[in-house]
Formats: C-alpha cells, sequence, structure tokens
C-alpha cells in the first residue's frame, strides 16, 4: 500500500511516529500521480484567462483587471430594434466586461466558454462529490458562476423573455494574435460580433445553453435562485438557436462551426433530463449514427454527441450508449497501458476525451482494462513520459516553462513568442498540448505543444475527475503549494462560490423578559444599525442559545454527513493548524475513532483513509488500538 509523506509528517507528532498515511483508492500502484491535487490545481487555469473587473486581489497575484473597456463596448451594426434591447439608453456602447480570454490570446468566444462550464460540470456529475473531496468545491462554484455570469450577460432578452441578440464573440482574432503583450496593459479595439435572428449560430447558442444548464446543475442546491436563472437563459438560447438555424461564423476565427447544431442541443436536453426540466430524451445512437446523422468525431468543442451518449449513459444506465461510447472509443483507437493515444493539435485535450468514454465503459472497476488504459494516459500527461514533463503546468517536479500564453508569458522589450521567452509566471493548473504523434517542443511559438485553451482544461477536468474518484490522492499537498507559490493568493477565499464573497456571522439568539420597562438606544454607523437594551429596575434578563440538535456519527470530523477521505483531511489540518481549522466539539467526539477517550490524533485520520481504501468499514468504529495495529499490519 503507498503512504503520502506529508499526511505522515503531520500525524507524526501524536500516536504513529513510526506510521504513514495510505492514499485513498482502489489498488493504487506505485506509479499513481496525485490526482486530487492535479484536480484541484486545474480550476485555477480559469481564473489565469479571467477579464475584467475582480481579476485584481483575486485568486492569482500575478494577474489583475484587464480590458475594462468592454464595459463601453461599441454596439456597432445592429438594426434599430434590436438597439432598443440592446443599447436601451441609446448611447451606442453595451457592457461586455468579464468572462474568460479563450487560450494564450484574449478572444472571448460564447462557444468555448459553454463548452468548458458544461465540462466542468459533467466532470463532478460523472463522478459526484469529487471536488469536495479534493477541498474545491467553493472554487468550482466560484468558476461556474464566473462563466455563467458573462454568457448571460452577453444574451439580451426581451420583455417576453426571448433572445434578441447574442454578444457571440468579443475581439478581433487577427489583431489580437499581432499584439504579443499582458492583457493588463492593452488597449485595442475589441469589436462585438453579434448573433441575431437573421445571423445565428445555433451550435454557439447550444453550447452556451449546455454550460448554463451545467452551471444550474452545480448551483442548485447552494443558490437555487441562481440555478433557476440559468435556467431561464438556457431555455431561451435553445429556442433560439432551434428556431433560428444558422452558422454564421463572424469572427469566429479558428473555431468556426459547421451547419450542425443538433449534438449541441441533444446535449442540452440531457441536461435539461437531469435537471427535472425535460423529459428523457428518445434519441438513441447506434454505430456513430444519430437519427442518420452520422459522426466520428470525438467530444469537443464542436462535437458533443459523445458528451451527449456519456450523460445519458450516466443517467440512465442504458446498455445502447455503453455501446456507442465503445464504437467510438475503438473508432479513435482505444486506450491502452503501454500506449499514448494522442495526435492532432492540442493533442493532451482529445487523449482526455478519449478517457472520458473509457473511464465509463470501465463502470467503477479501477482493475479493469478500460480503467488501466485510461489511468496510463492521464499518467502520460502528468510526467511519465519520457521527457519527464507534467504537461499540467505546475504539477510534478518539471513542466514547459516557454508556454505560448500572454498573461504568464508577456515577454518584454517587444519580445514575442518567435524569440521563446521563457514564462514570467507558473501557470499552474494550464493543461497544454503536449507530445502528438510527432514529438513535441518545448517553445513558446509552437503553440499545437505549448499552449492552453478552456476546452483543454474542461476535457481534463472530466479525465482527472475520474483518475481522482477511482485512484484516490492526497488533498492536503495542494495546500502546501498554495502557500508557498508567489503566483498564488492562498488568502483569497472562495466564499462558497460567490465571486464576491460574503461575510457572514452568526450569533447566539438572546431573549429579554422584562417585568416593568426596558430603555432601548439605537446607535447608527454608516451601514449598520445597532439596537441594545438596557433593563431598568427589577428587570429578568434570560439569555437562551439556539443550537441545531447533532447527532454523533463517528468519523464524520467535518460534519457534514458522510464519513469520507475529506474527513481524514479535516482532522489532518486540525492538527497541523487548530486555530485555522478548528473542528467543533462534535466534530472531535465523530473524530475520536481509534482508542476512544484519547481526543483527536492522527490514527484518527490513518483509519478514515482504510476506510476509502476498502480496508475497514465505517460500520466498524470505532476500533481499539490493538485492532489499529492489526490493520496496519495487514
Amino acid at each position: 500500500m503507498k503512504f503520502t509523506k506529508k499526511l505522515a509528517a503531520m500525524a507524526a507528532s501524536a500516536v504513529i511516529a513510526t506510521t504513514s498515511i495510505p492514499v485513498a483508492g482502489i489498488n493504487a500502484s506505485a506509479s499513481d500521480h496525485n490526482y486530487y491535487e492535479a484536480l484541484a490545481m486545474s480550476l485555477y487555469f480559469f481564473d489565469s484567462n479571467a477579464c475584467g473587473k475582480e481579476v485584481t486581489d483575486g485568486p492569482l497575484t500575478w494577474r489583475g483587471d484587464c480590458h475594462t473597456y468592454d464595459a463601453e463596448a461599441s454596439v456597432g451594426s445592429l438594426d434599430g430594434s434590436l438597439k432598443s434591447v440592446v443599447d436601451p439608453d441609446g448611447d451606442g456602447k453595451v457592457d461586455v466586461s468579464g468572462g474568460w480570454h479563450d487560450a494564450g490570446d484574449h478572444i472571448k468566444f460564447n462557444i468555448t466558454i459553454g463548452f468548458g462550464l458544461s465540462s466542468l460540470g459533467m466532470s463532478e456529475y460523472f463522478n459526484e462529490g469529487i471536488y469536495e473531496k479534493v477541498g474545491a468545491r467553493d472554487h468550482l462554484e466560484y468558476e461556474m458562476r464566473w462563466g455563467a455570469d458573462y454568457l448571460m450577460k452577453t444574451t439580451y432578452l426581451d420583455a417576453s423573455g426571448n433572445v434578441v441578440a447574442i454578444a457571440g464573440t468579443v475581439a478581433n482574432g487577427d489583431v489580437d494574435h499581432g499584439i504579443w503583450s499582458a492583457p493588463e496593459v492593452q488597449t485595442y479595439d475589441r469589436p462585438i460580433y453579434w448573433l441575431t435572428a437573421s445571423k445565428n449560430n445555433s451550435a454557439v447558442c447550444g453550447e452556451m445553453a449546455c454550460g448554463l444548464l451545467a452551471t444550474a446543475y452545480i448551483l442548485k442546491d447552494s443558490d437555487s435562485a441562481y440555478s433557476a436563472e440559468c435556467i431561464k437563459y438556457a431555455k431561451a438560447l435553445i429556442d433560439f438557436g432551434t428556431k433560428n438555424r444558422g452558422n454564421n461564423c463572424d469572427g469566429m476565427s479558428f473555431y468556426g462551426t459547421d451547419s450542425m447544431c443538433e449534438d449541441e442541443m441533444a446535449l442540452a436536453s440531457a441536461w435539461l433530463y437531469i435537471l427535472g426540466e425535460g423529459s428523457m430524451p428518445t434519441l438513441k445512437p447506434s454505430s456513430g449514427q444519430y437519427n442518420g446523422i452520422y459522426d466520428y468525431y470525438l467530444y469537443s468543442w464542436d462535437k458533443v454527441w459523445q458528451g451527449y451518449a456519456s450523460m445519458m449513459y450516466k443517467a440512465t444506465g442504458d446498455k445502447v450508449f455503453a455501446e456507442e461510447l465503445k464504437f467510438e472509443l475503438n473508432n479513435q483507437g482505444g486506450l491502452n497501458e503501454g500506449t499514448y493515444n494522442a495526435n492532432g493539435w492540442g493533442a493532451s485535450r482529445y487523449n482526455c476525451a478519449k478517457q472520458m468514454n473509457s473511464y465509463l465503459l470501465a463502470d467503477g472497476d479501477a482493475n479493469s482494462s478500460y480503467a488501466k488504459g485510461a489511468k496510463y494516459q492521464i499518467d502520460t500527461i502528468l510526467g511519465d513520459n519520457n521527457l519527464g514533463y507534467s504537461f499540467l503546468i505546475g504539477f510534478g517536479d518539471k513542466w514547459p516553462t516557454h508556454i505560448h500564453h500572454r498573461a504568464a508569458n508577456p515577454g518584454g522589450e517587444g519580445i514575442t513568442s518567435a524569440q521563446n521567452p521563457e514564462a514570467k509566471y507558473t501557470n499552474y493548473g494550464m493543461l497544454v498540448g503536449g507530445i502528438d504523434g510527432s514529438g513535441y517542443e518545448d517553445h513558446a511559438d509552437r503553440y499545437q505543444y505549448t499552449e492552453g485553451a478552456l476546452d483543454y482544461n474542461g476535457c481534463f477536468a472530466i479525465a482527472c475527475s475520474f483518475a481522482a474518484a477511482l485512484y484516490g490522492g492526497d488533498a492536503t499537498t495542494f495546500d502546501t503549494i498554495k502557500s508557498s507559490a508567489s503566483e498564488i493568493n492562498d488568502n483569497f477565499k472562495f466564499g462558497n462560490g460567490s465571486v464576491t464573497p460574503p461575510e457572514t456571522t452568526t450569533e447566539p439568539t438572546t431573549t429579554t423578559t422584562t417585568e416593568t420597562t426596558t430603555t432601548t438606544t439605537e446607535t447608527t454607523t454608516d451601514s449598520t444599525t445597532v439596537t441594545s437594551e438596557q433593563p431598568t429596575e427589577n428587570t429578568t434578563v434570560t439569555t437562551s442559545t439556539s443550537f441545531i440538535e447533532t447527532k454523533t456519527l463517528l468519523g464524520d470530523a467535518n460534519e457534514d454527513g458522510s464519513v469520507d477521505i475529506a474527513d481524514a483531511t479535516a482532522i489532518v489540518q486540525h492538527m497541523g493548524n487548530p486555530d485555522e481549522y478548528a473542528l467543533s466539539e462534535q466534530g472531535k467526539i465523530n473524530a475520536d475513532i481509534v482508542n476512544q477517550g484519547d481526543g483527536v490524533t492522527g490514527a484518527d485520520a490513518v483509519v478514515l483513509q482504510l476506510i476509502e481504501a476498502k480496508k475497514i468499514k465505517a460500520s466498524e468504529l470505532p476500533v481499539t488500538m490493538d485492532q489499529y495495529n492489526a490493520l496496519l499490519n495487514e
């Protein structure tokens, strides 16, 4: 069994000085990577591509507000009837600030923003609870809201809730690609490319709807009102894209679509079904055919048939979808141990898309040939290759440093990608194209190898979420990286997914009973009115504190109602820094599962890891010290 060094070091001060902590997972081999760390790290790429305001003092120290003048973009050549909705004050300007840059450049494409959001949502849907386990649930919600805010902002509805126009692309790709500099200092003109009823792109509408529905899924429990708003906009986009079929690619540069939008609309219908907002889709594929439409291309920003089949297989268990995934995977060469199957521009993303099929066909069996084949692929991406490079920047010990990303690698003094500058900042969590059939070159101007994009990281999130769920990892190691990496703002709080974190306090309730009278004084500050009651003579003051009824669940240190790896993390964090990572009194009672009565120790964290590794069941808690020692010797 493999043990992680960090957990061992933190627990050694307790009762397990000669014991280390096992990585959670099934039959984890010595070559396992820390998939928890990789998945949590990958979310920071989206922060590196954030645009607009509220970027300064955000999750990354090296990024700042940029292209804020998108808030006053020219409406351009919309006809009069549409301008009255898009620009009601008639000043000729519209706010399209925010969102994400697409890649190492600074154009904003709604098609890839939608794809990125939908893929992030799929990664959680396929492996429910995985972001909580890796300690990144708040970060996930934050990113989903950031992207969805922009998609809704750039979708203009009339008074009846119908779409009248979409700012589908912001900035001219040809102009942008001629400027090699950090986004924070750029001032070039960034026009809007509009989608309207007469010049629509239905694929873009479908991708946007999928991204919003994925956001609705992620936020349905934590913010039902926001989730409902996403669903409203998504339904309007589906209706608009269906009624106004088109393939207008103005301004879309290298993201020109074909005339097909059935795949995007099918995936949207799957999301609606999963959310309880639509009936079960009836479309069932057979050997690459979807109702007469043949498609043999893998899951990507413009082809999401396999996303539809994957979602429907997960939602229904219908084997017809499994057979389709198998057909498509075999058609793409399959995934096997010992062979890295990656070709094309930005090959790693396509490899991750194939992993989705393979992991789903594994059906949760970490020892199946499908799972092992997929695991070999992600291990190759994370550093098990003849170059020793991790193609997830910042992960492991060695990664490409001459990346094609203007924000992280802005050059200087006229130096551009052609002169191959070394990155000024480590862009933690950015997946680059990596090795393809022709090899690899670490050069900032060889962007097929060294660039990343929203769709790259979206596909990686899906693949890595499966690897993390099947083979585990250590959720605490990324905390150490964040605390020491100058590029990451470790003090930033994601605030339960809010873009602007709320500040809340909870106080006990006080009940005052008086036999005579009370004197009430109000003190008003700039934003708060404080009311204090001063009891007079013969007044009885009774203070009562309301508590939520608690129930002991052995092992549930973080009191989330379940016993899993997150509880082991909570214990280790508490032991390392009890002031910052305090356990409640009930949490301490729950955590004391080894030799009950001796308090919270490292042994408790070990046993929780053993539960995750299926060496013991939660129902067998608590354990004596003799039982604990016996478990370690198995």
